[in-house]
């Protein structure tokens, strides 16, 4: 009876285990082996997280090669060293990165190409004759990003120039975050800005640009009632921002005038919207930086030679960055929001940089030299002479006897978060 009992146990074993074999397994064969190795944006599933869209553009293949590519960044551009070396795996070609803050500075790099040029740099650039004159070989043009009088420049992201604030600095002191070009001037948020210096840094250009936009002939009254910092670069405008020690050292090192882990006393710094991505927190869902999507300058990034006919490693790399591979790193990094928006989903990109919607849209930096010149020497004579009063303030606060006047490049500056003219 009891071998019986054995027999009739190790035939329902047997049975058992032929129906779990014929069953459908319960963690697919597709899932992550590490369903912890991406970080996990709520409301998406870890399925979603670890795989991404596809890309829409028919790039063209880059050739082949050796030797060395100089590259040039400009304006805050980023070429993340993994995406260097899959460059390199992928065509032989070396890369050698300089960073420049304005495309004035570009004769001095003896660059091969150049990165981050915004509209406005890509005309300046080929109206001096400091860009080719004809576009790449191996490129594509996509609809809606060809610029008049550059014809060599080739979009391959966008990165908008925003103020990006300090979320945790501005709640922990009792600060709204603001909202609007005109809650820039508030006399509680007035002196808590910092900018790279518009006159030669792409950047603060840029600032300059969005600000004319918006209040029209009003940009020297709005520079007046502003006190804000102007630094020399956009490293160093970084360096003071209160969130820079979170930034990452692979981003700050690709800035002129970057210093790593360093911080300050101002809570909004006008840089790329890249710089939120760059500001991650530990889990890589959320950020230090917000950008104040009010204030932000639609900016695509081309990618132009500086010579005609340009260089087989030039060429290369343009046609490499329009590919599905290369718009995916720059995505995944957070250094760019790729001009291919099919494959910007579950990336830092998508989730830190606030940009929704088509990744190609008007630049709005493009506009006449003329402008442009006028509009920076209204901003700086209006810095250099600022308004004798001060705007009334949030929660009727009464009007200081008169506006301080800008910080500039001054490292030992005081808190402006502790001034008391400031204070309800």
């Amino acid at each position: 009876m009891a071998r019986f009992r054995s027999v009739f146990a190790l035939s329902a074993l047997a049975l058992a285990a032929s129906a779990l074999a014929a069953c459908t397994p319960a963690v697919s064969s597709s899932a992550p082996r590490d369903p912890f190795a991406s970080p996990i944006v709520p409301g998406q599933s870890a399925r979603a997280s670890a795989g991404g869209g596809r890309a829409t553009i028919d790039a063209p293949s880059p050739r082949s090669g050796s030797g060395t590519v100089t590259v040039a960044l400009v304006g805050g551009a980023q070429l993340p060293t993994e995406t260097a070396q899959a460059f390199t795996e992928a065509t032989g070609f070396t890369v050698a990165v300089v960073s420049i803050d304005g495309v004035g500075s570009l004769p001095k790099t003896s660059a091969d190409v150049v990165l981050g040029l915004d509209g406005a740099d890509a005309v300046a650039a080929s109206a001096a004759g400091t860009i080719a004159s004809t576009a790449p070989r191996d490129t594509s043009t996509l609809a809606g990003t060809a610029v008049e009088g550059a014809a060599a420049a080739i979009a391959y992201g966008r990165d908008d120039v925003c103020v990006i604030a300090d979320k945790s600095w501005l709640s922990a002191n009792g600060r709204s975050l603001p909202t609007s070009f005109a809650d820039l001037t508030s006399p509680r948020v007035r002196s808590l800005l910092a900018l790279p210096d518009p006159t030669s840094s792409s950047v603060g250009r840029a600032f300059v640009q969005e600000a004319a936009a918006q209040t029209g002939e009003g940009l020297g009254a709005f520079a007046q009632s502003l006190s804000p910092r102007i630094d020399p670069s956009l490293g160093a405008a970084v360096g003071v921002w209160t969130a820079g020690g979170h930034v990452s050292q692979g981003y700050v090192g690709q800035l002129v005038g970057g210093e790593a882990e360093a911080s300050g006393a101002y809570p909004l710094v006008v840089a790329p919207r890249s710089l939120a991505a760059a500001a991650a927190t530990n889990t890589g869902a959320d950020s230090y930086g917000a950008p104040v999507s009010s204030t932000c300058i639609a900016r695509i990034l081309y990618a132009a030679p500086t010579a005609s006919p340009a260089s087989d490693g030039a060429e290369s790399l343009i046609a490499w960055l329009q590919g599905e591979r290369a718009q995916r790193l720059l995505a995944t990094a957070g250094s760019a929001y790729p001009i291919d928006g099919g494959v910007a989903a579950d990336t830092k990109a998508a989730w830190l940089m606030g940009i929704a919607g088509d990744a190609v849209v008007p630049d709005e930096t493009v506009a006449s030299p003329e402008a442009i010149t006028a509009w920076l020497a209204t901003w700086n004579s209006a810095l250099s002479a600022p308004a004798s009063t001060q705007p009334e303030g949030e929660d009727g606060d009464e009007p200081a006897a008169a506006s301080p006047a800008p910080v500039v490049t001054r490292p030992s500056a005081p808190d402006p978060g502790t001034d008391t003219e400031d204070e309800d």
